[in-house]
């Protein structure tokens, strides 16, 4: 005797079922997962500044010579800039968006390394708001103790939820990462560390 066989399918119904089912969880993750990507760029930016005045800090101890640390914008670009200097009071920024003129180190390389952070409100680094910092050679404090201040960073203004981080230079030479007070929405990392 001869058995036909059928193989059993989806249906169109079911099909079309399982899509829109899809597709309602895809629309429910995807700005979950934005969101979550822009705090991720945030806490790593924040922390590359932290890096990065650490790094200068260590510079000046080991080439026993002042370090100024500056910070620069122009536009919705920023960097940061280390060189050294024979004046403990300079307050003039290397210009960190040049290649090789500042003789330490600057960061970026290419303002996509961001990932798209933005500064969130003005800088208000060194004693004059110039945004330089001279750090000394001997205890890698600051030189001037009014030469302190901080940089706050922000996710990027065309998303829903506006986090801010805000980096704390002290005059003792360290650098804090904390959440502002005022900022419209919390991470929760940072809940004991605001500032």
């Amino acid at each position: 005797m001869n058995r036909i066989h059928y193989l059993r399918g989806f249906t169109l119904i079911e099909l079309m079922i399982t899509i829109a089912l899809l597709s309602v969880l895809l629309v429910i993750a995807v700005p979950s997962f934005n969101e979550f990507r822009q705090r991720a760029a945030l806490r790593g930016a924040a922390d590359q500044v932290a890096t990065f005045w650490g790094d200068a800090r260590f510079e000046a101890l080991r080439r026993n010579q002042f370090v100024k640390v500056g910070f620069r914008t122009s536009g919705a670009n920023f960097c940061l800039g280390a060189a050294t200097t024979t004046n403990q009071g300079d307050d003039t920024t290397c210009d960190c968006f040049t290649a090789n003129a500042c003789n330490v180190s600057a960061y970026p390389t290419n303002q996509s390394d961001w990932r798209g952070v933005r500064v969130a409100a003005a800088t208000t680094l060194g004693d004059d708001d110039g945004g330089v910092i001279v750090i000394n050679p001997k205890r890698g404090n600051v030189t001037e103790t009014a030469d302190v201040g901080r940089i706050f960073l922000g996710t990027p203004v065309s998303t829903n939820a506006n986090y801010r981080l805000s980096i704390d230079f002290d005059r003792n030479g360290r650098a804090v990462v904390c959440e502002p007070t005022d900022a419209p929405h919390k991470l929760p990392q940072y809940t004991n560390r605001r500032c």
